[in-house]
């Protein structure tokens, strides 16, 4: 069974009418940290066997990416982001289908949400409208299952791609400055079935495995109890749908009816932690 895990959101807005060194202190170009960033994949359902709507959490994900930012003028802002399964801490597909992960390559499925933006725009409360394309891309392989005494497994066949383009528009707090030299903020967008039906059903069909953010792990001393690594960080795994009742009576309908998945719309909550792209490049070619 799911459990809802609690996240807080770190990001605060900055106070309009700021001075400039609050606001300058935002401009620069920022690299998405994967291993403190979250995604959370929201969609509605009923429960009671129909009498109650609600809303779930389908999944968490992970994101990176690059954002620039100048607050002097927000034409020259920019934000590309790459969404993914937790599985990895790189998107393993390319957004034209391309597979950039070999270990990965086989997989039935992929799913990678990519966003683009080309207008940015502030609001009157200091926050920042995001105005791009919002990409889906779905790669699925058709399985090929023959069993007979030599049958090591199924075989999947070629990829086939499809790429979805919508635009879409996020809200993101001001980004605010953070501890280390690094920046907060959190955004959103909503989509319809109706709008972008190819991502709401891919979001529904996807698994999306726990995230661990934060994830550290170090080797236990090697005792007569040792049991591997021990790992520590923040566990995140999709609440899911409530319960069915277990109690079962002559008008008990049975609890397959009692959620429902209905997917008329999907809301995607960023949770961003950025840190100095230069600094961020330094420390990956070490």
């Amino acid at each position: 069974m799911f459990r809802f895990v609690a996240v807080s959101i770190l990001a605060t807005a900055l106070t309009p009418g700021a001075g400039p060194s609050a606001s300058n202190s935002t401009t620069g170009k920022w690299q998405v940290d994967s291993r403190r960033s979250d995604v959370q994949l929201i969609s509605d359902a009923t429960t009671n066997f129909g009498k109650t709507k609600i809303n779930f959490t389908a999944g968490y994900a992970r994101i990176n990416g690059e954002v620039s930012l100048d607050n002097a003028d927000l034409a020259n802002s920019k934000f590309d982001l790459h969404i993914y399964p937790a599985n990895a801490m790189a998107p393993p597909i390319e957004e034209q289908g391309n597979s950039k992960n070999r270990w990965m390559a086989d997989l039935a499925t992929h799913t990678l949400i990519c966003f683009h933006s080309s207008k940015i725009t502030r609001t009157p409360d200091g926050k920042l409208q995001v105005v791009g394309n919002l990409v889906l891309t779905r790669v699925d392989r058709n399985v090929e299952i023959e069993p007979n005494e030599a049958y090591s497994g199924p075989n999947y066949g070629p990829p086939i791609v499809h790429r979805v383009v919508r635009e879409a528009a996020f809200v993101f707090d001001a980004p605010a400055a953070a501890q280390k030299d690094a920046l907060t903020t959190s955004g959103s967008t909503s989509v319809t079935r109706e709008s972008f039906p190819q991502l709401v059903k891919a979001v529904l069909s996807t698994y999306w495995p726990p995230l661990v953010q934060d994830e550290k792990c170090e080797a236990a001393n090697p005792t007569e109890a040792y049991r591997g690594f021990q790992c520590t960080g923040t566990f995140m795994r999709a609440s899911g749908l409530p319960p069915a009742p277990t109690q079962v009576g002559e008008d008990y309908p049975g609890a397959s009816d009692f959620n429902a998945v209905v997917g008329s719309q999907l809301t995607i909550a960023l949770r961003l932690r950025l840190t100095p792209r230069v600094a961020a490049e330094k420390a990956a070619a070490m």
